[in-house]
C-alpha cells in the first residue's frame, strides 16, 4: 500500500501519546504497520558544529510484515524546539507499494527535497492516499562526483562491490566535506533498476544489524557512531585516493565512461507503393484555375497562380502513348521505308522473271 507518517512531538498524538508521536498518517493504515514504521523515526546525534543538512538522515530501509517484505523511505531532519522549548526533529517516512519499488530509483526518491516535508504544524491529523510516486530518470551512469574526490570514479566501483559483499550491510566513510547525497546517488546509478533495491541505502549510520535487508551508508568521517565503531570492522570501508581501484570491469568501466550509449534502431528503407493507373479514354477541357495540361503531356501544371495552394507533388509511371511518341513515329516511318524497298525488290525480280 502507499501510505505516509509523520512522527514529530506534540501535546497528544493521532494515536494518543504526548511527545514523540504520530502527528499525521494515512487513514486505514493497519497498526502493526504504523508502529513498524514510527519505530525509524530516530535521529542520532552528529557530531559538533554539524549543519542542519548534516544532521538529516536520508534512507530506505525495509520492515518484515505478516505479509511480507515492506518499503519505506524516510527523511528525518532536525525541527527546531517542540512545544515544551526542547529540540525537536521531524521524521516524514513513505510507505512505497511493489509498483514504485519497480519502478522508482532509491536515491533520486531521497534527493527529491520538494518531496519531502521540512515542517509540522496544526492538530494531528489523517492524510490522504499519496499520489504514485514518478519512475526513475535515465542518468548518464558516469561516477564524476568521485572522480573529484578520489581522483578516480572507478573508487565508486569499487565501493559498491565491497558493500554487496557484506551481509549485514557496510559503512563507507567520506572525507568530512563531500556531498554525500550526490556520491550515493551516482553509486546507485551504476547498478541496473532491478539490484537497487537489493540494498537499503543511507547518508548516516545505522547500526549493522539482522534487518530483512542490509543497509548501505554513506558517512561522514566526523559521525561519533564511526569514531566508537572498530577500525578494522568488515563493514567499514574507507575508499582512498591514488590506489588503482578493483572491481569488475564492466562496472569500472560504467563508472569511468557512463552509460554505454544505446544502439540506433535500424531504420526500414521506404518501400514504393503499388499504383494501378489508367489512361482515361477522353480528356474534359480544363476550367479555369483548375489543373489543365501544358508543355509535356504527362505533366500536372496550376492554371491559376492567384490561389493560395499547398501542391503536393506525384510521379508515376505513366505508359507511352503510341500516337504521340516521337519514336513512334520514326519507327512508323522506318517500317513504311522497309516495305517500300521490299514491293520495289518483288516487283524487279518478276520483272527480270519475265523476260527471260
Amino acid at each position: 500500500m502507499r501510505a505516509e507518517v509523520i512522527h514529530t512531538s506534540v501535546r497528544r498524538g493521532l494515536d494518543g501519546g504526548t511527545g514523540f508521536a504520530v502527528a499525521a498518517r494515512t487513514g486505514g493504515m493497519p497498526r502493526v504497520l504504523v508502529e513498524s514504521v514510527s519505530a525509524l523515526s530516530g535521529l542520532t546525534e552528529a557530531w559538533s558544529g554539524a549543519s542542519d543538512w548534516d544532521r538529516t538522515l536520508r534512507a530506505t530501509r525495509a520492515v518484515s510484515m505478516p505479509a511480507g517484505v515492506q518499503w519505506v523511505a524516510s527523511v528525518i531532519r532536525p525541527s527546531g524546539m517542540d512545544h515544551t522549548g526542547r529540540g525537536n526533529r521531524l521524521a516524514h517516512h513513505r510507505v512505497l507499494d511493489a509498483d514504485e519499488v519497480e519502478r522508482c530509483d532509491p536515491a533520486q526518491l531521497l534527493c527529491d527535497h520538494e518531496r519531502w516535508m521540512a515542517s509540522f504544524s496544526g492538530e494531528p491529523r489523517e492524510l490522504d492516499v499519496p499520489a504514485p510516486l514518478p519512475g526513475a530518470q535515465a542518468t548518464s551512469g558516469a561516477a564524476n562526483a568521485w572522480k573529484s574526490a578520489f581522483g578516480d570514479a572507478g573508487v565508486a566501483a569499487e565501493m559498491l562491490e565491497r558493500a554487496f559483499q557484506s551481509g549485514v550491510g557496510a559503512w563507507i566513510v567520506l572525507p568530512a566535506g563531500v556531498d554525500r547525497l550526490q556520491l550515493l546517488r551516482e553509486m546507485v546509478a551504476l547498478l541496473p533498476p532491478a539490484n537497487r533495491w537489493k540494498r537499503g541505502w543511507s547518508t548516516r549510520p545505522l547500526r549493522p544489524s539482522a534487518d530483512p535487508v542490509p543497509v548501505i551508508c554513506v558517512v561522514d568521517e566526523r559521525e561519533p557512531e564511526v569514531q566508537k565503531a572498530p577500525v578494522n570492522a568488515a563493514w567499514m570501508l574507507r575508499p582512498r585516493s591514488g590506489e588503482a581501484p578493483r572491481a569488475s570491469e564492466a562496472l569500472l568501466r560504467r563508472a569511468r565512461e557512463g552509460a554505454e550509449p544505446a544502439a540506433p534502431k535500424p531504420v526500414e528503407p521506404l518501400r514504393a507503393a503499388t499504383v494501378s493507373w489508367a489512361p482515361p479514354a477522353r480528356l474534359e477541357a480544363a476550367a479555369p484555375g483548375h489543373a489543365s495540361r501544358g508543355g509535356s503531356p504527362d505533366v500536372m501544371s496550376v492554371a491559376d497562380a492567384s490561389q493560395e495552394t499547398n501542391p503536393i507533388r506525384v510521379e508515376l509511371e505513366v505508359p507511352l502513348r503510341r500516337g504521340s511518341s516521337i519514336f513512334w513515329r520514326v519507327m512508323k516511318t522506318v517500317l513504311w521505308l522497309g516495305v517500300a524497298v521490299m514491293l520495289c525488290a518483288v516487283a524487279l525480280w518478276l520483272f527480270r522473271g519475265q523476260g527471260t
